[in-house]
């Protein structure tokens, strides 16, 4: 059996690295534009009460531009499969501090297990904005609101 000329064995050795960089990198692209904007830390007591206790202190920021961004909660879930989880209902609202705009939005989100967060879409403008949290969670047969919590961040 003959083996192959050294040019060419590098050559796919190099084909094969080149691939493998690549394969590696994929999909990276838009995540290393999302953020973490710490927060003080929010409580509460799952609707559920024998379950996972309903805390974040962070929220996940990824910049639209002019001004917009996303702010994800994703870090609070629910022990009980069976019933689906709780129902979230999340406030946020914020302060621009450089131009004084202020404003507020409000989502809900279904909590699972290591699922769970509302998402808002802020257009708050460039400059540096307070942002406070809260969340009323609840199931088919109460409410129970969270502590508030807030963090500041920068947006382009």
């Amino acid at each position: 059996m003959r083996s192959r000329p050294t040019r060419t064995r590098l050559a796919g050795a190099l084909l094969a690295a080149t691939a493998a960089v690549g394969l590696a990198t994929a999909g990276t692209g838009t995540a290393s534009a999302e953020t973490v904007v710490p927060l003080e830390r929010c409580w509460g007591v799952s609707p559920n009460i024998v379950d996972q206790p309903f805390s974040t202190a962070r929220l996940f920021v990824s910049p639209e531009g002019r001004g917009r961004v996303v702010a994800r909660v994703r870090d609070v879930s629910s022990f009980w499969i069976p019933t689906g989880g709780y129902q979230s209902v999340g406030r946020l609202d914020w302060h621009n501090l450089t131009t004084g705009r202020k404003g507020t939005s409000v989502n809900a989100a279904s909590i699972g297990l290591y699922v769970g967060g509302p998402t808002f879409h802020l257009t708050t403008g460039p400059g540096t904005v307070r942002v406070t949290f809260s969340a009323v969670n609840r199931n088919a047969l109460w409410a129970i609101p969270s502590t508030a919590c807030s963090g500041t961040m920068r947006v382009g």
